[in-house]
C-alpha cells in the first residue's frame, strides 16, 4: 500500500510518483502514459491517474524498470474512496500541506510500519472528519513531530525555543487531548497562521535544513475566507 505525497509530470506522457508505503517506506516510481494524447497536439489525463490526488492511499503493483534506476508503476488502485478529502475545501488545502510536509520532510525514510499506521489513520480521521478541521493539521503536526524524534514537550526548557508561553500552553492541550477535544480547541486564524510557522521552524532547526511549503499560504488563505 502506498499514500501519495506528491506527483510531478515527466517528459509528454508520464508521471513521477512519489509516495510513502508500508514496505518500504519512501519511493518514487515511474508512471508512463500518465498523460495520452487527444486531438493532435493536447494531451488529457488518463483517467486512472486522477486517483493520485494528495494523501490518496492505494494499493499498487511495480516492476523494475530496464531503461533506468526507477521503478515502473504498473498497477494501481485506490484502497478507500477518499470522497470527502476530494471535495471539501478545507480538507483539500490541509491534505496538501501535509502531503507537502511529509514530501519535503521524508526524504530518507526507511521501512517504518509504524509510521505508516500513523500516516494512514491520520488520512482516514481527516476523510471522516465532521464539522470543520481547522486544527486537524496541528494535531497531526504534534504526532509527527514525535515520529520524527522531535516532540515539542522535550524542546520547551531547551536553549531553542520557538514558541511563545501561550503556544506552549495549546500545544500541551493538542498533545493530552482527545482527538474531538483537539479538534474543538478555539483559535483564532492568526493563531494557527503563527503555530504552524513556530512548528516549521522547530523542524527547520532539528533537521538542519529548511522547509518551504507552497500550501501554507493556500492553508493560511482558506481560513481567511471561512
Amino acid at each position: 500500500m502506498m499514500i501519495v505525497l506528491h506527483t510531478l509530470k515527466y517528459g509528454d506522457t508520464s508521471l513521477i510518483v512519489h509516495g510513502y508505503t508500508r514496505e518500504e517506506g519512501r519511493v518514487s516510481f515511474l508512471l508512463r502514459g500518465a498523460f495520452r494524447s487527444s486531438q493532435g497536439r493536447r494531451r488529457s489525463p488518463n483517467p486512472g491517474a486522477v486517483i493520485l490526488h494528495p494523501l490518496s492511499i492505494v494499493n499498487y503493483v511495480a516492476s523494475g524498470n530496464p531503461r533506468g534506476s526507477m521503478a515502473l508503476l504498473k498497477e494501481f488502485t485506490p484502497k478507500y474512496r477518499l470522497h470527502s478529502i476530494r471535495e471539501d475545501f478545507d480538507k483539500i488545502s490541509i491534505a496538501m500541506f501535509i502531503s507537502e510536509l511529509l514530501y519535503r520532510t521524508l526524504l530518507h525514510s526507511e521501512r517504518d510500519e509504524d509510521l505508516y499506521g500513523f500516516l494512514e489513520d491520520a488520512v482516514l480521521r481527516l476523510e471522516t472528519l465532521e464539522g470543520s478541521p481547522a486544527n486537524f493539521h496541528l494535531w497531526f503536526l504534534d504526532r509527527y513531530s514525535a515520529f520524527l524524534g522531535f516532540p515539542f514537550e522535550k524542546g520547551f526548557d531547551l536553549d531553542y525555543n520557538p514558541f511563545t508561553p501561550q503556544q506552549i500552553s495549546r500545544l500541551m492541550i493538542l498533545h493530552e487531548s482527545a482527538f474531538e477535544d483537539a479538534m474543538a480547541l478555539p483559535m483564532t486564524g492568526n493563531d494557527r497562521k503563527d503555530l504552524i510557522g513556530a512548528i516549521i521552524r522547530w523542524l527547520e532547526y532539528h533537521t538542519g535544513s529548511r522547509i518551504e511549503l507552497r500550501s501554507v499560504a493556500v492553508l493560511h488563505r482558506i481560513s481567511e475566507i471561512r
